[in-house]
């Protein structure tokens, strides 16, 4: 009689996964301890947050040696996330990644603009960029940002929601080599017209939404009207 494989009793690989997701962090540093798991070299996509707090340093430490056995990282999000403190650490936090990360997403962060331009322009292959109620300054930096010299394609969505520092979409607009997005979602930020004229020549649709009062960006209450508009 034919002995059936032990292994053939188990579930599937991503209903096995799908539990672990719905644990929590715990399970999945146990599921990942030491690597013997096998799967850190198949994870595409990463959400940082931290619960009651900002996502910083300190915060990745423990986790930077298993981060870097995730050799083809394609999609990045990062909430309630500090800035400032990742500038001179930012190849060891976040070096593994910029030569494989399409999608960036950052929500609630905040800085100074040039530190965030500096982070978006290490990933070198980024095509999707959100950024989502950043908090950001114009003062000089903490810690010294580099020059940035290169751009990611962008080719892809570029959303801001609620990014209301006219001098960072300026900064954006202003990348080395451009903007060459085929899609923009801009939802209540400041300076859209320097975004509109970078894309110019690559856009294809646009969706905006700006507040129907002319009373600077206006509150949650204000009107608001929304435009979608296919090229």
């Amino acid at each position: 009689m034919a002995v059936r494989p032990a292994w053939m009793e188990y579930p599937k690989p991503e209903e096995h996964l799908f539990n672990f997701r719905r644990r929590g962090p715990e399970a999945f540093e146990r599921l990942i301890d030491a690597d013997r798991s096998g799967l850190l070299p198949y994870v595409r996509r990463i959400t940082f947050k931290v619960a009651g707090g900002s996502f910083d340093p300190e915060n990745m430490q423990k986790y930077l040696p298993r981060l870097r056995s995730i050799t083809n990282l394609r999609s990045l999000t990062l909430i309630f996330f500090n800035i400032n403190p990742f500038i001179p650490v930012f190849n060891e936090c976040f070096g593994m990644f910029t030569d494989t990360l399409r999608h960036l997403e950052i929500r609630n962060t905040w800085g100074m603009e040039r530190q965030l331009l500096y982070i978006i322009s290490q990933f070198s292959l980024l095509e999707d960029l959100s950024i989502v109620f950043p908090t950001l300054a114009v003062e000089r930096s903490e810690h010294p940002v580099p020059a940035i010299t290169r751009s990611p394609p962008l080719r892809g969505t570029l959303v801001l929601a609620k990014a209301y520092s006219r001098e960072f979409s300026e900064g954006l607009a202003a990348l080395p080599g451009g903007l060459n997005s085929r899609s923009l979602e801009l939802f209540r930020c400041g300076g859209p017209q320097f975004v509109l004229v970078a894309c110019s020549h690559s856009v294809t649709s646009i969706s905006y939404l700006w507040c129907a009062r002319n009373s600077g960006y206006g509150s949650e209450s204000d009107p608001c009207v929304r435009m979608s508009v296919a090229i």
